[in-house]
């Protein structure tokens, strides 16, 4: 045995893993490695052996990275719901800024204004008049339908994305959902609730037939009608808050104003004490014509300065909106949302669990002013789950 093996074995305390030389790792660098072996196959112990012994003249190197926490993706998985709302506007955006897509590029000039007030002069203004609507009604010019084909296809594209997104979240592939009342949300058959939901007659059927209407037969203010610009946000908004302030007075006469006007119009949306999402535009016909359609007319005379992508812009949100505040779980906005009195879900939940409170929709600002609010913090825990 030679002396260099005897002086190693006879150092004081020096244990087995003191024969090679270099430092036991620490922590970081033990996670670091227990991490890499999830990955990798485990080396020859000989062979890591003998890259240790030699790491006496290898430089140092820090400590390895750890790889992404799984628990911070889950986290923002629920976030990812965010983008359900510009694709609302998805439609109005690709035909006004994607070149491939353009509407100058798809659509004959003939079909479309520029100047919504100029289309009856054809020397100033050619486009814009519906040929075969003007013979089929004696001679009288209508408005092309170009426009009111865009608007509804429009709100169908949002609808659409909000349906996909709606599907995984309350599937939990997006992460944990919440019941927003402590019953549970309503069971149901997602393909006969979608069905029902798109036929009825008091929904996007009578929607659609009041929008053909005051479009072909030049109800609306002229501006409505030119395609120049893009979306004007500033007046999406306004047409937003004028359109829920008209629902919120109309929604109180129809609670208030007569036991009769509430029992033939309003009653049967109020069947749901607890609803879901398809049951938004469930419910009468002079409910929606009194509630809905009646403020929409009021809305285009009061803003009237919109163009036709900004009618379309107001017309998805406006939907789409209505849709989700029906929901059965509650969103990851809500709380943000709540603190800047746009209306949600479970503010709405209110309104039909009580029936006497939160008469607005998309702004729970006329609420508060008329003192008719009521927050579902006040009932959490007891008709509601906490945190809804």
């Amino acid at each position: 045995m030679s002396s260099r093996t005897m002086t190693l074995r006879r150092r004081p305390g020096a244990g087995p893993s003191q024969e090679v030389k270099g430092a036991a790792p620490t922590d970081d660098e033990s996670s670091a490695s227990s991490s890499d072996s999830l990955h990798a196959e485990p080396a020859n112990p000989q062979t890591a052996s003998s890259v240790e012994a030699d790491g006496a003249s290898a430089p140092k190197t820090g400590p390895l990275s750890p790889p992404p926490s799984p628990s911070i993706l889950r986290s923002l998985l629920p976030w990812a719901g965010l983008a359900v709302w510009p694709l609302m506007l998805a439609l109005p955006l690709v035909l006004t800024h994607a070149p491939n897509c353009h509407y100058a590029a798809v659509f004959p000039r003939a079909w479309y204004t520029f100047d919504g007030r100029r289309w009856l002069d054809k020397s100033l203004e050619e486009g814009g008049i519906w040929e075969w609507g003007t013979a089929a009604y004696g001679g009288g010019p209508l408005r092309h339908p170009l426009g009111l084909s865009l608007g509804i296809a429009a709100v169908a594209v949002g609808h659409l994305f909000l349906q996909i997104y709606f599907r995984l979240h309350q599937q939990q592939r997006l992460g944990k959902t919440t019941p927003i009342q402590r019953r549970g949300a309503v069971q149901y058959d997602y393909a006969a609730a979608l069905r029902n939901h798109l036929a009825q007659p008091g929904g996007f059927l009578l929607l659609g037939l009041y929008l053909a209407l005051t479009w072909v037969f030049d109800l609306l203010p002229p501006s409505y009608y030119s395609f120049a610009g893009g979306i004007q946000y500033a007046r999406v908004a306004a047409c937003l808050v004028v359109q829920d302030c008209v629902q919120f007075v109309m929604h109180r006469i129809e609670h208030v104003a007569h036991p009769k006007m509430y029992r033939i119009s309003h009653k049967p949306h109020h069947k749901f004490t607890n609803p879901k999402l398809f049951d938004a535009f469930d419910g009468s016909v002079p409910d929606t014509a009194i509630m809905i359609l009646l403020p929409l007319f009021v809305t285009a005379h009061v803003v009237r300065t919109c163009n036709v992508w900004t009618y379309m812009a107001f017309g998805s949100s406006y939907a789409n909106w209505l849709t989700l505040i029906h929901s059965e779980v509650a969103f990851p906005w809500e709380p943000a949302f709540r603190r800047l009195g746009l209306g949600t879900a479970a503010d709405h939940h209110v309104h039909h669990k009580f029936f006497k409170y939160n008469f607005g929709h998309l702004f729970m600002w006329f609420d508060k002013v008329a003192g008719t609010y009521r927050a579902p913090e006040e009932v959490w825990g007891k008709e509601f789950n906490v945190g809804v």
